[in-house]
């Protein structure tokens, strides 16, 4: 393994990297970044990872190919949150969404989740895991984090995120608490626009703080940065990502946090867009940050080093800086990059199982007491929008598959798929398509952000014709239905959680 001391300025700031490639192999593009540039990290997503036995190889050539590169092992990253912000193959198991699991209220259980989560990616050789997620969801109309977070209430995001992060620690993998100082009152995705959270830092101490603190006591070995602006902390009004103040000053400081400091990907709109990732990259790097996500473009990673060798040759960003970032990189790769044992398909059968049962449990914690199963009688109507990204972090989705279409399929019927928003013409053309139905069941996603779904259920329920209404994926719109709605919440909108609701509807 290197030493800091031997090491070029190249060398160590491609430590402080972390990119990614577009396919299950690497490609000329990405090869290149780790030969010249050093690049000394990766991240996968869903579109690296094909099977279990094509990720393990992978992860096992690109440990060995830029370990020979650069002189250290690689961090092989990925987000593997659960539900709705999973990487991993359909051959793995996949833990529900963080809200899905708080939803039992069962902390034990949401530690074991995280553990066979460990236990699956240090399987096949992923040794960093993007997660856990530490904000607290009190905005309901937030379009980014939702069912990503643990809860509404700094004690509940608190307590299950810490029980995951005991479960990750268990089994020896690294892990991030995200996102620093609290991405859960916005209400802009910063993947498409730069948000602005007008708190003050006793607010921020009342609520935000408070998971990052106890994730602080308890150990947590990094903590991810928000791409989010907080003017009141940051009179410069750059986002957290670029500044000293909070990185430096507040989670350094006055939090005493003292380990890894990382980047959400700095290609994000909420940086890219306003800043430039050259800029971007140089800012939070001085302002503390220790590793910088670069996830897909190989001329930004480019322009970026290049903008670190610059800054470093200029004097604006000192040497001691990198070092302290390095050093620190160096010491988390030595206690926490280990080989993992293999996953044997017994075993992986017993992880998907208990995922599956996980799942199930916490559509049907949503259930409300006594409302049994739901009746479709003879000629039921199907209503929902297609399947898409809600937000550009959730996972790669097929935009033809529709509630409606899937429960059409299994149930017989008719089937509707509705806008997002669906107008005054879109609404009387479904209730023209309502008149003569034994029943309507209507999927919505985040009603509660789109209102016209649930005027449209409003509408629906005074036909007197009996209805379901199915939460695809924000639970929040569930308490906002009429009374002697059925109701049900699969907090994500996937082929899998689908089918597990089918269970709760009859033919008769």
């Amino acid at each position: 393994m290197e030493s800091l001391n031997g090491m070029s300025l190249r060398q160590k700031i491609g430590q402080m990297l972390v990119t990614g490639f577009p396919g299950t192999e690497t490609d000329l593009a990405f090869e290149a970044l780790v030969r010249e540039y050093k690049v000394g990290n990766i991240i996968l997503f869903r579109r690296n990872q094909r099977d279990m036995a094509q990720l393990e190889t992978l992860c096992q050539s690109l440990a060995a190919f830029m370990e020979a590169e650069t002189g250290l092992p690689p961090f092989i990253t990925s987000d593997e949150e659960g539900g709705v912000v999973s990487r991993l193959p359909a051959d793995m198991a996949k833990m529900p969404s963080a809200m899905a699991q708080a939803a039992l209220g069962d902390a034990a259980r949401v530690e074991e989740a995280a553990r066979l989560t460990a236990r699956e990616l240090l399987g096949v050789g992923i040794n960093f895991n993007l997660a856990p997620v530490l904000d607290v969801n009190s905005n309901p109309e937030n379009p980014v984090i939702g069912v990503r977070s643990y809860g509404a209430t700094a004690e509940a995001a608190a307590q299950y995120a810490l029980a995951a992060f005991e479960g990750y620690r268990q089994e020896g993998i690294l892990t991030t608490g995200k996102h620093f100082p609290g991405h859960g009152d916005t209400n802009t995705d910063s993947h498409l626009a730069l948000p602005v959270v007008e708190k003050s830092l006793e607010e921020l101490e009342g609520l935000e703080l408070v998971p990052f603190r106890a994730a602080i006591k308890a150990g947590i070995p990094a903590i991810t940065i928000a791409h989010v602006l907080f003017p009141a902390l940051e009179a410069r009004r750059v986002p957290a990502t670029m500044s000293h103040t909070i990185i430096t000053g507040l989670l350094r400081q006055a939090m005493g946090f003292e380990g890894l400091v990382i980047s959400d990907c700095m290609e994000m709109d909420a940086i890219k867009r306003f800043y430039g990732v050259d800029k971007g990259t140089v800012e939070a790097v001085k302002a503390g940050m220790d590793l910088v996500f670069i996830s897909h473009t190989p001329t930004e990673v480019e322009g970026a080093v290049h903008a670190l060798e610059q800054a470093v040759d200029s004097g604006e960003l000192p040497m001691a800086r990198i070092d302290d970032a390095v050093g620190r990189i160096m010491e988390y790769k030595r206690r926490y990059i280990h080989p993992g044992q293999k996953v044997s398909s017994g075993e992986m059968a017993g992880l998907r199982s208990f995922a599956t049962k996980f799942t199930s449990d916490a559509i049907a914690a949503s259930c409300p007491v006594g409302q049994g199963s739901f009746a479709l009688g003879g000629a039921p109507l199907f209503v929902s929008p297609l399947r898409s990204h809600v937000t550009l972090v959730s996972n790669v989705v097929n935009g033809d598959y529709s509630f409606a279409g899937a429960m059409q399929q299994r149930f017989g019927g008719e089937a509707f798929v509705m806008g997002m928003e669906p107008d005054e013409e879109e609404q009387a053309h479904i209730l023209k398509l309502a008149a003569g139905c034994s029943s309507l069941v209507l999927g919505t996603v985040n009603g509660n952000a789109y209102p016209a779904q649930l005027r449209l259920a409003g509408a629906l329920a005074k036909t007197g014709i009996p209805l379901a209404c199915v939460a695809l994926r924000n639970p929040f719109e569930i308490e906002l239905l009429p009374e002697g709605v059925f109701r049900l919440a699969l907090y994500e909108y996937a082929p899998e959680t689908v089918e597990l609701a089918m269970d709760y509807f009859k033919k008769d």
